[in-house]
């Protein structure tokens, strides 16, 4: 891609989400919250069972050591509560509002559906079995760079008008500005 490269290297961490097709998503003790810079939200390493794994962390507040993320099913979730990391199918691991404040808002229980509302304002139908988490996806805020050499160690390369470069460097180059001269 354009002005992109460079930046402090980052190890990526592997979300239980991503295993396989058919992996189902499960409830587990949170054991440690992490920063990860591959993503906008926090994520906790969580114990279930005998195996370890990463999952978002998210609520009405940042959860505590100890703590356990409960994986429910949409059918479960009450009118006007936010949910995130919803699957799309029964049996699968969680796809939508997986960002950072993302949520989806429980509009209506059905017989067999659940009526959500995406953070895009996005109206969806989904079956009452498939499993999401309550609250929204915690994160901090966004913060002002301020400097160049922020952008840099984030991977942002600098990037410059074509119309501030000679005309050998780019087609809209060379031009001497005469438009914004005024004749007297």
């Amino acid at each position: 891609m354009r002005h992109i490269g460079g930046g402090y290297k980052r190890n990526y961490r592997e979300m239980e989400y991503v295993k396989g097709p058919h992996s189902q998503e499960i409830s587990g003790r949170i054991e440690s919250i992490e920063h990860d810079p591959n993503r906008t939200g926090y994520i906790a390493g969580c114990v279930s069972g005998s195996r370890r794994v990463y999952k978002l962390v998210g609520g009405n507040s940042l959860p505590k050591i100890g703590d356990m993320l409960e994986v429910i099913r949409l059918g479960e979730s009450p009118i006007g509560g936010s949910v995130y990391s919803v699957s799309l199918k029964a049996g699968t691991c969680g796809k939508l509002a997986r960002a950072r404040g993302a949520g989806c808002k429980i509009v209506k229980q059905e017989e067999k559906t659940t009526v959500i509302r995406l953070p895009s304002g996005e109206i969806k139908r989904l079956n009452r079995e498939n499993t999401c988490v309550e609250g929204e996806v915690y994160g901090r805020a966004p913060e002002r760079l301020g400097t160049a050499g922020a952008h840099r160690r984030l991977g942002v390369r600098p990037s410059v008008r074509g119309i501030a470069m000679n005309s050998c460097d780019h087609p809209n180059g060379g031009k001497t500005h005469s438009s914004k001269i005024k004749n007297k």
